[in-house]
């Protein structure tokens, strides 16, 4: 974890429940866990309220198919971390040697037509967003999906396009196959939401999708909202920014997985602190995946 503070919690009560909980688990507790439970209001409770119900929510795709979804969404960004963890979860649902072959090429995987359809999209809508238009969703309508099945999956590619881009840019601690065994199962039977839930109804992807931007790119914070939205435009291909901020912004939107280790440490430098540096580059990882989310819903309205 590239910023300490988060990586040790920055309360109290935070440091001992991640001591709690790693010793109950009898495995550290996983950075991806760290950085929602860290300034939890700016970031930790809008990504959970909507990713819990996305991922675990009604929906006619199945919890593999949306963990599918996220490992594929992974390893368009070369996310070693979210690829490991999510085909994890995917293996658990189907045969791992199925997870695997999508991974390879999921137009040879045996799944689904439906989803091989919508991975399709996902992938254009990931690579290349600027060039995704109402003829990509052709292939999608002739596979027989609806509004809400396409809604759905692109709620998944969105909420992951930022996850992969959290995971890289502070470094996430790698987890072996033990702790990839464990972390798989609990995910699996308890979703991503804190503690045991009954199973969400559909979400309303819109609502939650509005809450995170107005939360990290809008909200109170210790840092400037508009300094947050030009991070956020910059990660999506925007204007130029002031140094050290646009270096880091670009490489989170582009490629996050070269974020180096200086390119944070300049951030913190120039930010003041390490609060600061979180919610710019979470508002960074926020802007790339919300122009998906905005640039899909364009092309299916």
């Amino acid at each position: 974890m590239r910023l300490h503070e988060v990586d040790r919690g920055d309360t109290l009560s935070t440091r001992l429940l991640f001591n709690f909980i790693s010793f109950v688990s009898g495995m550290r507790l996983p950075d991806a866990a760290r950085i929602v439970m860290y300034h939890r209001d700016f970031y930790g409770d809008p990504i959970t309220a909507w990713t819990h119900p996305a991922m675990r929510g009604e929906s006619k795709w199945s919890v593999g198919d949306r963990e599918l979804m996220a490992a594929m969404t992974a390893k368009w960004n070369a996310c070693a971390f979210c690829v490991g963890a999510h085909s994890a979860i995917a293996s658990r649902v189907f045969a791992k040697a199925v997870v695997q072959t999508a991974l390879t090429d999921y137009m040879q995987a045996p799944i689904s037509d439906k989803l091989k359809a919508v991975l399709g999209f996902l992938e254009k809508l990931e690579r290349r967003p600027g060039k995704v238009s109402a003829s990509d969703l052709e292939m999608v309508l002739a596979a027989g999906l609806g509004r809400e099945e396409t809604m759905d999956a692109l709620a998944v590619l969105t909420l992951f396009s930022i996850t992969v881009r959290c995971a890289d840019t502070f470094n996430f601690a790698l987890l072996n196959n033990k702790e990839q065994e464990k972390s798989a199962k609990r995910l699996l039977a308890q979703g991503y939401a804190f503690g045991k839930a009954k199973t969400p109804p559909h979400p309303d992807h819109m609502a939650l999708a509005a809450d995170l931007r107005r939360h990290v790119l809008e909200g109170p914070g210790v840092t400037y909202p508009g300094l947050r939205q030009r991070m956020a435009k910059r990660a999506a291909g925007g204007a130029a920014i002031d140094a050290p901020y646009d270096e880091l912004a670009t490489q989170i939107g582009q490629a996050a997985y070269k974020v180096t280790e200086d390119q944070v440490a300049n951030v913190v430098k120039q930010a003041g602190n390490e609060k600061a540096a979180f919610e710019l580059i979470i508002a960074a990882a926020v802007g790339a995946g919300l122009f998906r989310w905005d640039a899909g819903l364009a092309a299916l309205e």
